[in-house]
C-alpha cells in the first residue's frame, strides 16, 4: 500500500511549517541575545573628571545593565544615562578601593542614548564601565 499523494503533501507542509518556526524562534533568539554596546576603562586622577560615550539601543533589545568595576581609587562617582538632557537612570556612589557594582535591568526602548560617568573630589578612581543589552526573551 502506498501513501496517497494528499497525505504525502500534507506531511511536507507540516515538516516545512514546522522548520519555519524553528527558524523564527533561532533567529529571535539570536537577535535578543544579550551584547555588550559600551565597554570602556576609565583612569581618572585628582578631581573632577567626567567621561561620555554615546550608545545605541539595538532592535529588539529592551533592557541595558551598568557595571562598574573599580580596580582602585577612593573617589565620588556617578554614573547616567540621558536621552538629550533627560536623565533615565543615575547611581551615585562613594568608592574606597575594588569592588564591583552592577545595576538592575533598566528599561530602555531602542534608540541612541548618551552614558556618562565622572568623579568628584580629592581622589583618583581607576575603573572598567561596561552596558550590556538584552531582549525581552532573555
Amino acid at each position: 500500500m502506498g501513501v496517497s499523494p494528499k497525505k504525502s503533501r500534507v506531511k511536507m507542509v507540516l515538516a516545512l511549517t514546522i522548520m519555519l518556526i524553528a527558524v523564527l524562534a533561532v533567529a529571535y533568539f539570536l537577535v535578543t541575545y544579550p551584547r555588550v554596546l559600551v565597554d570602556f576603562i576609565v583612569a581618572f586622577t585628582i578631581g573632577a573628571d567626567v567621561k561620555r560615550v554615546e550608545f545605541e539601543v539595538p532592535f529588539l533589545h529592551d533592557y541595558v545593565r551598568v557595571e562598574v568595576y573599580v580596580q582602585s581609587g577612593n573617589a565620588l562617582w556617578n554614573a547616567k544615562i540621558l536621552s538629550g538632557d533627560k536623565v533615565l537612570w543615575n547611581h551615585v556612589a562613594s568608592q574606597g578601593g575594588q569592588t564591583t557594582y552592577s545595576s538592575e535591568w533598566i528599561k530602555l526602548s531602542s534608540g541612541r542614548y548618551n552614558f556618562t560617568f565622572a568623579t568628584a573630589g580629592l581622589g583618583s578612581l581607576e575603573a572598567k564601565v561596561k552596558l550590556t543589552s538584552k531582549g525581552g526573551f532573555w
